[in-house]
């Protein structure tokens, strides 16, 4: 069920809003003002925002801003309520592109909000894929980047087992094998995913991290020259690039760089 939240100061608006939608298979959410509007964004996570461009707190343009701005809410679609060209300029800034004259017509509302979660959902199943192969510390980092994230689907495993069947199942754009997993080696993992037939035009990367925090010398140093060797061998198995440690503020510009081109559109 598409969850819409309806940010306005009247809730009878909402009310109508949603004796329009519900029997239609939506479920509405309501928020009096901007403030409450943003909490309820982050912790519901609706499929759809429409909201007035005036509302308590913070103004409707804030709400948007942040919502654009936040890692966890900046792909949920806004539709924003104004009157006739007011402000519309300035949302637009936003990358907000859809806008509802007030007073609101029901049935351009529910217009608007079937082809706004329409292209939506085109747009989830044109996502790329990444897997990520690693400990579960790496996973539950990465599962968190990716949430929300408009551009890029996730699958997780923790083993090479897992990642060979996960690979051959969804066909990932990007693939990430973690070089000190235990295990299968991550050498003989992407000698195994390079034989794939579905793989054909995936990405393979080779990255490593370190667990715990061990502060003895002499064993790191022992984990780094095996860090080198397992980069080397992942390298000569296939791996198209080695990315060194993990590093979640920078893992998501990574692997842009071998996003599928026609996620630009969005």
């Amino acid at each position: 069920m598409n969850k819409i939240l309806i940010v306005d100061e009247k809730e009878a608006l909402a009310r109508q809003i949603e004796e329009r939608l519900s029997s239609t298979g939506f479920e509405i959410l309501y928020a009096p003002d901007g403030l409450y509007g943003f909490q309820m964004a982050k912790d519901k996570t609706p499929d759809l925002i429409i909201t007035d461009a005036s509302i308590p707190m913070i103004s409707g343009y804030e709400l948007c801003k942040a919502i654009k701005l936040d890692k966890d809410t900046q792909s949920i679609p806004i539709v924003v309520m104004t009157e006739k060209h007011r402000m519309e300029e300035a949302f637009m800034f936003l990358g907000v592109k859809d806008f509802l004259e007030k007073p609101v017509n029901m049935d351009e509302l529910e217009k608007v909000v079937r082809n706004k979660l329409q292209f939506s959902r085109i747009m989830q199943l044109q996502r790329s894929k990444v897997l990520v192969s690693g400990n579960p510390e790496v996973l539950s980092v990465c599962e968190k980047l990716l949430k929300h994230d408009k551009y890029w689907m996730g699958c997780f495993c923790d083993n090479g087992d897992s990642c060979l069947e996960l690979a051959a199942r969804y066909s990932p754009d990007v693939i990430l094998v973690d070089i000190l997993k235990p295990g299968m080696t991550s050498d003989e993992v992407i000698r195994q995913l390079k034989t794939l037939p579905g793989l054909k035009n995936s990405v393979i990367l080779a990255y490593y991290s370190l667990s715990g925090q061990n502060k003895d010398y002499i064993a790191v140093q022992v984990q780094m020259m095996e860090v080198q060797y397992m980069k080397i061998l992942a390298l000569e198995a296939g791996a198209k690039e080695y990315l060194g440690a993990l590093n979640p503020d920078t893992f998501l510009k990574l692997i842009n760089i071998y996003r599928r081109e026609f996620n630009f559109i969005i």
